[in-house]
């Protein structure tokens, strides 16, 4: 294909304004957005700058002939480089033109790219980490999934030193349309920001950095959003409900245990009552784990409700199940206890817009529903101090932004203690609240 040269001055400046080098040479791509088919061109930088008075703006050249000297120069230089390139390669991209010119006329060397496709590192050293936590894993499958599907709308495999602003915005153009919510959104740009980052760690390579390259108005973070959680009433309705299977009891039992000791999913299973403390009158069973999350040290004392439930099922503790199951069967049991009143909540939609949403009141719960309804029916009962140790917050950023978190050294059996006897004190003069005793 010939090479086409055109002059013209750069837009938006004044004073001495840089003379554009506009080539073409047949070279076609397809614009995502639009669809349609246009030529590629490159814009090069001559070198040449004149004022606007100094320029023929119908012959697209300056009038002065040293200037136009040097532009002649300039286009025999790129026509004989882009025939040598021609001769040694056969055909010539724009790109490697540019970089031909670049070391030619300004001395810049190309530093050899080494070429990572994105999803192969996706699925070679992330999903194939052994140490890896299989939640993680599934973010990046998904991750992984929506840029292969991106790249055969993309047409070409999506590498890391090709990915740019431009890149970004129509992959995550794309990702939208697969998602209703704005959270899931994020997840997803959180999990490719991630990979970029261990790309970079891994291979001492170049990568987009959506931290700092991108504006505020595109980054990603996530948005709270209105959810339910039980009130005391509703959880006697789950107490009271007698289960009609196996699989009902199981549920019902891994609930109450979410419901009375505000434990994440991940650490509902750790909790056994085999903790006992009987000091000064005061006696109470407790469950005594590791935070998965948070690698914190937790005591929560068995509250009388559990403690009933797990006597009923001859002292043992819920059997564990997959959390997709656990929510399925969870949503199914709320629906059996009567709980299916319309509750209407407010979320944010891919595109940060607010929608309401209307659904029957057990759609709603999920397994942290259990660790929200315990933190909800207590927040103003119990100093937030005490709920933080017992829920086994990160004291650095959970539920209290105030320095007096930072200083509570108060050991995990001392403020379970403080909880218990608290608890127990608010129970007998608050019986409006507190319609069933827990302690």
């Amino acid at each position: 294909m010939k090479l086409r040269i055109n002059f013209g001055l750069k837009a938006g400046v004044t004073g001495e304004i840089p003379v554009l080098a506009i080539m073409t040479s047949g070279q076609k791509e397809i614009d995502l957005i639009t669809g349609k088919t246009t030529y590629k061109r490159l814009r090069y930088y001559t070198g040449v700058k004149v004022k606007i008075d100094e320029w023929n703006k119908a012959a697209k050249h300056p009038y002065h002939k040293s200037a136009q000297a040097e532009l002649l120069q300039f286009e025999k230089t790129t026509q004989e480089l882009y025939s040598v390139l021609q001769s040694i390669n056969g055909t010539v991209t724009l790109d490697s033109l540019k970089v031909a010119l670049d070391e030619k006329l300004k001395g810049k060397k190309q530093i050899a790219v080494q070429r990572i496709r994105i999803a192969e590192f996706i699925e070679s050293e992330i999903i194939g980490d052994p140490e890896m936590y299989e939640k993680t894993k599934i973010g990046y499958e998904r991750l992984k999934k929506y840029i292969v599907d991106f790249e055969s709308i993309y047409g070409r495999p999506v590498y890391n030193h090709e990915f740019n602003d431009k890149v970004y915005r129509l992959f995550m153009a794309e990702v939208r349309k697969r998602n209703n919510r704005y959270n899931s959104v994020t997840v997803v740009y959180k999990n490719l920001r991630a990979t970029f980052n261990r790309i970079k760690r891994t291979y001492k390579v170049p990568v987009f950095n959506l931290t700092e390259e991108l504006p505020k108005s595109e980054k990603q973070a996530n948005i709270k959003t209105a959810k339910v959680y039980l009130n005391f009433e509703q959880i006697k309705q789950v107490m009271n409900y007698k289960p009609t299977t196996k699989q009902q009891e199981n549920v019902k039992l891994i609930f109450l245990t979410l419901l009375f000791t505000g434990c994440r999913y991940s650490d509902v299973y750790k909790i056994k009552p085999e903790g006992q403390y009987s000091k000064t009158g005061l006696k109470f069973s407790y469950g005594r784990y590791i935070s998965q999350k948070t690698n914190i040290e937790v005591i929560v004392p068995i509250l009388k409700p559990l403690a009933d439930a797990i006597a009923t099922n001859s002292g043992k503790m819920g059997k564990p199940m997959h959390l997709t199951e656990f929510n399925k069967a969870l949503k199914a049991l709320v629906r059996e206890c009567g709980l299916t009143e319309s509750v209407t909540l407010t979320f944010t939609d891919s595109y940060g817009n607010k929608q309401f949403e209307e659904k029957p009141f057990y759609e709603f719960v999920s397994s942290h529903t259990g660790r929200r309804s315990f933190v909800s029916n207590l927040l103003n009962h119990i100093p937030d101090t005490i709920l933080s140790k017992i829920t086994g917050h990160d004291t650095g950023g959970g539920m209290s932004t105030n320095m007096i978190h930072g200083y509570n050294q108060i050991s995990p059996i001392d403020s379970a203690v403080l909880f218990y006897r608290t608890l127990s004190r608010l129970q007998s003069i608050d019986k409006e609240h507190f319609i069933f005793k827990l302690v």
